[in-house]
């Protein structure tokens, strides 16, 4: 058991998400967000890095910052397990995609991919200034844009690490729930991209273990178990928006299999069954989906 730091914010977050879950809107942001530490993402963003000097930069950052804070968060902070590594085989370029319950589950899964580590698609206020934001660029944070060439740009920059063998994680679940354990109702954006840029899905699914770590508000900061599950691809025979449609509907099933191997539950929502929540978001995933 170890001490752990107290944040009184956390109360507040766990109410918003109880009340969110009772109305139904999975994907709307429950914590706090702070514009004034951010950066405007705009089409200058060095989404591939080209220039020797950023090159090296990035390269110092990861090898003596990114890569250290990581490996110490998985293995001493999350105690991760991984499971299924049997999946990764013959896997290369794929939109990678996770449940997405707290700001460093990234970590957790650069850590069970490397070295092959995906990019990580976030939202743009993700996009922070000062060392902290430096080390998620050197780390792979690909921002989206509010504007049309800034999007172009990252959609872009997706193709172009996809064509290089490389994999990018995308939340489709959109919004972060601060260890919020079942799974959401998923956008479209990831299996879009998956589908355009002919790759497949690889899902993972984070379930937690009990660590005994409380802080003084009573909550658990859970230990983490990461499994890989079958990568996913549609049959070749389908539309464009089938395939999309496939790829979604077969990871959430994966995810609502994993979370009843690993509970012995299924998953139940204030606002109704596993049936009633992800049947009334059919027809809702047009969005890009996968922000954090």
């Amino acid at each position: 058991m170890k001490k752990i730091a107290t944040d009184n914010s956390r109360p507040a977050v766990l109410a918003r998400i109880a009340e969110l879950e009772k109305a139904g809107r999975f994907d709307e942001h429950t914590d706090p967000v702070d514009m004034s530490i951010a950066m405007p993402v705009t089409p200058d963003f060095p989404y591939v890095r080209t220039a020797f000097r950023d090159r090296c930069d990035t390269f110092f950052r990861r090898r003596f910052v990114v890569y250290p804070f990581t490996r110490k968060t998985c293995r001493r902070d999350f105690d991760l397990k991984i499971e299924g590594k049997e999946h990764l085989r013959g896997v290369g370029a794929a939109i990678v995609t996770c449940n997405h319950f707290t700001k460093f589950d990234c970590l957790a899964v650069q850590y069970a991919l490397r070295p092959n580590r995906p990019f990580v698609v976030a939202a743009h206020f993700n996009n922070m200034r000062g060392s902290f934001g430096d080390a998620m660029r050197a780390g792979g944070m690909l921002p989206m844009g509010e504007d049309l060439a800034t999007t172009k740009k990252f959609l872009a920059a997706v193709r172009h690490y996809l064509a290089h063998g490389k994999r990018v994680l995308v939340y489709p679940e959109q919004a972060m729930w601060w260890f919020y354990r079942k799974p959401r109702p998923m956008k479209d954006g990831a299996f879009d991209l998956a589908v355009r840029n002919g790759v497949p899905i690889l899902p993972l699914f984070i379930t937690m273990r009990p660590s005994g770590n409380i802080d003084d508000n009573g909550i658990e900061y859970p230990y983490l178990t990461l499994h890989i599950m079958p990568p996913i691809t549609a049959p070749a025979e389908l539309g464009f928006r089938d395939k999309v449609r496939y790829l979604r509907e077969e990871n959430e099933r994966l995810c609502r299999e994993k979370y009843r191997e690993v509970y012995g539950e299924e998953p139940t929502y204030a606002c109704g069954t596993w049936e009633t929540v992800f049947a009334r978001q059919t027809g809702k995933g047009a969005s890009a989906g996968g922000k954090e």
